[in-house]
């Protein structure tokens, strides 16, 4: 019979089949979704910051009417002052595009007295002046094109230099605003183009187009400026080489370094070209160094000597302002040839107020600013302030010639 043998093997056929062949391999699972990208709308909203302040403050000023300087005030200053800031901040972050802009709102009251009268000095013996304006302090358009360079237009507030009296290296705006932080420096206007080739250098090529807000001697002119700068472990530097239309040429320096975590030493400087002064003039040098010790409690106490070669060393102020044709020049803020500063510094009095102190010495006619500036933080929101400032001096001398003291007294709200 062929049934057994024939049975086998169509068993041992079937077998060979099924090893010849393996089972399929289960299915896969399915792709994960790929997350959801955002929308713009929310990319928008991540990259948007705003804040805004409400400053409101009072200040008297008590006007030398009797100097040669300010004759009866002939160049009115206010003798009181109310004014309340509305300063909100926005920026916005999107990609490789940044939006920054400060617009302001100023609503003040000032009043003016005048010892001689209206005809003779072109003021009332009193003056009240009311009134509110808008502005843009600071606005502007930024744009990385790579990751080491980008493009920069608008008007800004261009700070730099570790100097506390003055930012001398700078030739577009030497006030660094500190005798009273809560009013701000002017914003100029600017086109940028900063280049980092490495973590340690910066190179920016910088040019002031319009004179923003900043209140100007004589008629505007353009500057443009290179800018390096260099960090190091506990050291930095900085060269700038600047040009102003119609005035020539400058070159300017700062640099820092950490002698210890207590001491920190600084100098900055700047010199005009030799070929671009008109014959007769003195040379345009100007040097600072200076030191901030901390001390044990985290205050902090800074010296620093000026030396500013084109600087009148003698005689009444007033004949050296009749001399240098101006009685504040923004980028040359200093009359006079030598000064010394000395700061105090503590943020850490009872864990809420801040409290700075400064003398600014004159040291060729011996006069003299102290400042002392205390904020009181009120909250997480509020701020309080006092600034009461004296000026010393005898008569001809710089400090005292247009005013002898002035108090500001303020408080500000930030949300």
């Amino acid at each position: 019979m062929l049934h057994g043998p024939l049975l086998l093997a169509l068993l041992l056929a079937n077998g060979a089949a099924a090893a010849a062949d393996p089972p399929a391999d289960p299915p896969a699972d399915p792709p994960a979704a790929a997350p959801p990208a955002r929308s713009l709308a929310r990319e928008l909203a991540d990259g948007f910051y705003s804040r805004i302040n409400v400053l409101g403050f009072g200040q008297y000023q008590d006007v030398e009417t009797g100097s040669a300087v300010n004759p009866g005030n002939l160049l009115g200053v206010p003798r009181s002052e109310l004014q309340v800031l509305l300063r909100p901040d926005f920026n916005l972050s999107w990609r490789r595009l940044e939006l920054g802009l400060k617009p302001r709102y100023e609503l003040a009251r000032r009043r003016t007295s005048a010892q001689q009268s209206g005809d003779s000095t072109g003021l009332p013996l009193r003056r009240t002046d009311s009134g509110g304006h808008y502005y843009v302090n600071e606005g502007f358009v930024r744009y990385r094109l790579t990751d080491t360079l980008l493009v920069n237009g608008g008007r800004e507030n261009l700070q730099w230099g570790p100097a506390a009296l003055a930012s001398v290296s700078n030739p577009f705006n030497a006030n660094n605003g500190r005798n009273n932080p809560n009013l701000e420096v002017p914003g100029l206007d600017y086109v940028r183009a900063v280049y980092v080739p490495m973590a340690a250098l910066t190179v920016s090529a910088i040019a002031n187009v319009g004179a923003g807000r900043l209140e100007q001697v004589g008629p505007y002119a353009k500057t443009y400026a290179l800018k390096a700068d260099y960090t190091g472990d506990g050291h930095y530097a900085s060269l700038l080489l600047s040009h102003r239309e119609n005035a020539g040429n400058r070159i300017g320096f700062f640099g820092g370094w950490n002698v210890s975590e207590a001491l920190l030493l600084h100098v900055e400087g700047s010199a005009d070209q030799a070929r671009d002064r008109p014959a007769g003039t003195p040379s345009d040098r100007q040097l600072l160094a200076g030191g901030a010790y901390t001390l044990e409690n985290g205050a902090s106490v800074t010296a620093e000597f000026l030396f500013n070669h084109g600087g009148c060393a003698r005689g009444p102020i007033a004949d050296c302002l009749r001399a240098r044709g101006t009685l504040a020049d923004p980028r040359h803020p200093f009359n006079r040839r030598r000064y010394a500063l000395l700061q105090y510094v503590d943020t850490r009095i009872g864990g809420n107020v801040n409290l700075v102190a400064r003398m600014i010495r004159n040291l060729d006619d011996d006069s003299a600013q102290y400042v002392l500036n205390v904020e009181y933080e009120l909250g997480e929101h509020w701020q309080l302030y006092v600034i009461p400032t004296l000026y010393r001096g005898r008569a001809g001398s710089e400090f005292r010639s247009v005013l002898g003291k002035s108090l500001f007294i303020g408080a500000s709200y930030t949300f």
